[in-house]
């Protein structure tokens, strides 16, 4: 039903502060289709055959768990409130993951999770078919052309630039300013500008008098 294997409080100095992980230590004790701990030699074969892969937080919300889920076909149970999931608005993550509260990771998620598959095996089956039809776009090696992460790091990189605003540096001036001496159109003004934006640590900024300044 459920399982994670990997790094937790005890095991690390790094992961002492990883309470999320140490809770889903407790989801043991629902018996042996709940396989958590530390690291084991059959790890592939226990995430290809769960439902549910538990992706908490580590030494950072991130974590590659997430990725080794999908490859796995195994449904994605994210617990790091802070982690934000990579081309959210290009793919529908409810339908092939589920995001988690980890203040809540405990019996509730014990409990949901298992009445997924008891009282709700339809949706359990159209997850797994989401996630493997969306796997591709997790796949670096992938040769769809139709259907790879770098096609989606386009589409991203074109909406933002479609989404950039193009605002105006100067208003009411005279357009034509310059053009008869040669100069550059005023539009390019701010290419001249005598200011430069400076720190207080530099010392050769204008305004080094606020370095020992205090609020």
């Amino acid at each position: 039903l459920i399982t994670f294997h990997g790094r937790t409080p005890g095991m690390h100095e790094a992961y002492e502060q990883c309470a999320v992980r140490q809770q889903i230590l407790h989801l043991a004790r629902h018996g042996a289709h709940v396989h958590v701990g530390g690291f084991v030699e059959d790890y592939p074969r226990l995430k290809g055959d769960a439902h549910f892969c538990l992706v908490p937080a580590g030494t950072s919300p991130w974590t590659n768990h997430l990725y080794e889920s999908v490859h796995a076909g195994c449904i994605p149970v994210i617990l790091s409130d802070e982690y934000e999931v990579a081309f959210f608005h290009e793919l529908d993550w409810s339908a092939f993951s589920i995001k988690w509260p980890e203040a809540e990771v405990g019996d509730a998620l014990y409990e949901y999770l298992h009445s997924l598959v008891m009282v709700h095996p339809a949706r359990v089956t159209s997850m797994k078919q989401a996630l493997e039809a969306n796997a591709c776009w997790f796949n670096w090696y992938s040769l769809d052309t139709d259907c790879n992460p770098f096609l989606l790091i386009l589409r991203q990189l074109k909406r933002l630039l479609e989404g950039r605003a193009l605002k105006p540096r100067f208003w009411n001036y005279d357009a034509s300013w310059g053009a008869e001496a040669g100069e550059p159109p005023l539009a390019f003004a701010h290419l001249r500008r005598p200011s430069r934006f400076k720190h207080a640590a530099n010392e050769t900024a204008s305004f080094v008098y606020l370095a020992g300044r205090s609020e």
